[in-house]
């Protein structure tokens, strides 16, 4: 099966929560398809953005205050240094957020409000070794053998 890419691609707008909002500052509000979505962003890149949708929190019976709970103290605490669904993992909550998680197409949302959390996942870091020094002919080795009882 062949994806097809629109032509004319609509620049995604990124905006921050109004200066008179007062709700948690960790909803963020996704413009997906021409329909608005109210959900916690998991991780972010330039392809897709994870998220968990509170809009489906009650057609999958999914606890609502206890999902906002849990991203209340992963904002106050850990928020810049690992995904929200790291803390559901912790908190054994995967089962249950694995309902109301959704990936959306960048190219199919238009306007973000609220925060767009990015952590780069799929790098790894450059291990350095250190090259084998053959020993030198002048040098001794004695081998030890321990024997244990």
């Amino acid at each position: 099966m062949t994806t097809r890419r629109r032509k004319n691609k609509v620049p995604l707008i990124l905006e921050s929560h109004p200066d008179t909002y007062t709700g948690y500052p960790f909803i963020t509000l996704i413009q997906y398809r021409q329909s608005h979505v109210l959900t916690i962003i998991d991780n972010s890149d330039d392809k897709r953005i994870n998220a968990f949708v509170l809009d489906y929190c009650g057609p999958e019976k999914v606890n609502e205050e206890l999902i906002i709970s849990a991203a209340e103290f992963w904002y106050d605490n850990s928020s810049g240094r690992y995904p929200i669904s790291f803390e559901f993992s912790k908190l054994n909550m995967t089962a249950e957020t694995s309902k109301i998680f959704k990936s959306f197409n960048t190219d199919y949302v238009s306007r973000i409000i609220g925060p767009l959390p990015c952590f780069p996942m799929n790098e790894s870091g450059k291990v350095k070794r250190r090259r084998r020094k053959a020993i030198p002919n002048g040098i001794k080795i004695n081998k030890k053998i321990i024997t244990l009882r």
